[in-house]
């Protein structure tokens, strides 16, 4: 019987710009599979303007709800002398700020290749060159967060939006039973380290923590191992609920 190929946990969404397609694939940490198509009616040099801001509005709703859910690492990867990763990035500054502003800031990483197949998508990011920009821009995201945890001990929590207890956080995410999805209007997101995963006795119990927090809607974030940013939130014991503010 073969073996099932791990999956691993999600890192960041890689689109890949065609001529007549663009390719969006979720990049796993073990694994890639393919997301969504957006296939074009023409190839994309003969669109006029008004065209070419139709099809990067449709691309930002593709994405709009994979930043909802908490993915916030986005790579965008098209063939060298090609603009469309920088023609997407410009309109995004002009029209969708929120993408790169506050809360809702999302860590863009521009890669030089074609990512329009499974093929070609998993040797792009096997490089070693490309490795180092998907690390980049993971990190880049992830310092958003530690930012977030220093000024949060800084000003001493006063408004208790800070949780790294693991009783106190499956209290807060079990209130109400499995079916309740009020307590995700609570909770900004959930960071897990891997090495709490790997290091943690009852990994039943993760696992259950686990699923119903997805199933409530609410965002969960595993930092791999190998991130610069896994020590400060390891220091916190590998588990740690941000809520959202009331005030």
């Amino acid at each position: 019987m073969r073996k099932r190929q791990k999956r691993g946990f999600l890192v960041a969404l890689l689109i890949g710009f065609d001529e007549k397609k663009i390719h969006t694939w979720k990049v796993y940490s073990h694994s890639l599979k393919e997301h969504k198509i957006l296939k074009l009616p023409r190839k994309w040099k003969y669109f006029d303007d008004k065209q070419i801001y139709n099809l990067l509005e449709v691309l930002v709703n593709l994405i709009r709800p994979v930043v909802k859910e908490g993915l916030k690492s986005i790579l965008l990867a098209c063939e060298e002398k090609k603009d469309y990763a920088s023609d997407f990035l410009e309109h995004i500054d002009k029209h969708h700020r929120w993408l790169i502003k506050g809360y809702n800031q999302v860590s863009f990483g521009k890669i030089i290749g074609l990512a329009n197949s499974l093929e070609s998508a998993q040797y792009l990011i096997s490089q070693e060159d490309i490795i180092e920009i998907v690390e980049d821009t993971i990190n880049e995201e992830l310092n958003q967060f530690i930012a977030k945890l220093e000024k949060l001990i800084g000003v001493g929590d006063p408004n208790e939006l800070l949780i790294y207890n693991l009783e106190e956080i499956e209290k807060l995410i079990y209130k109400g039973g499995k079916k309740d999805k009020s307590v995700a209007d609570e909770i900004d997101i959930i960071i897990i380290t891997e090495n709490f995963l790997k290091n943690y006795k009852n990994k039943n119990r993760v696992s259950r923590l686990i699923q119903i927090a997805n199933n409530k809607g609410i965002k969960t974030k595993i930092i791999s191992t190998e991130s610069s940013a896994v020590t400060r939130f390891d220091q916190f014991g590998g588990i740690i609920v941000f809520k959202k503010s009331t005030s």
